[in-house]
């Protein structure tokens, strides 16, 4: 939400200083009241995930958790675009997330960045999604805060 403290991101513009007033706008038009992602609900969501990866044909890197989105970084060999992949995950995740709690878990869109470099790919595995707060889950691994 624009009222974080340390900023929010806006697509095609990056980081954006805090705004209130964006924030509250963005609530009077909100359909659904935010999700927050909990401790057993990120636990949850990444097991699913793992699931998911395996029934979409994808390789699943990393998955990191924060009580407010996920991130998901995941690589596939064949030529299907990446909404495709997108919509699949999201459709499993929200089918197990709604099992437990009735309800609208996702809003429309996430990222559509492509990581094209290894250097990217690095820094995403090793800095941007091992900052996040909640559980994480890295190929190979067990769930880890």
């Amino acid at each position: 939400m624009p009222d974080r403290r340390r900023g929010f991101v806006r697509r095609q513009r990056g980081i954006l200083p805090t705004n209130n007033v964006l924030a509250d706008e963005y609530r009077r038009r909100a359909k659904f009241a935010a999700a927050t992602f909990c401790e057993p609900t990120q636990l949850l969501a990444i097991e699913e995930l793992q699931v998911a990866f395996s029934k979409q044909g994808c390789r699943g890197h990393f998955i990191a958790t924060d009580p407010s989105h996920i991130h998901i970084l995941i690589s596939w060999r064949d030529e299907r675009p990446w909404q495709k992949m997108r919509s699949g995950l999201k459709q499993s995740l929200s089918s197990r997330l709604k099992s437990v709690e009735p309800r609208e878990w996702f809003c429309e869109g996430g990222s559509r960045r492509r990581v094209m470099e290894r250097k990217h790919f690095d820094h995403l595995m090793s800095n941007y999604l091992p900052s996040h707060r909640g559980w994480k889950w890295r190929e190979g691994e067990k769930p880890f805060r």
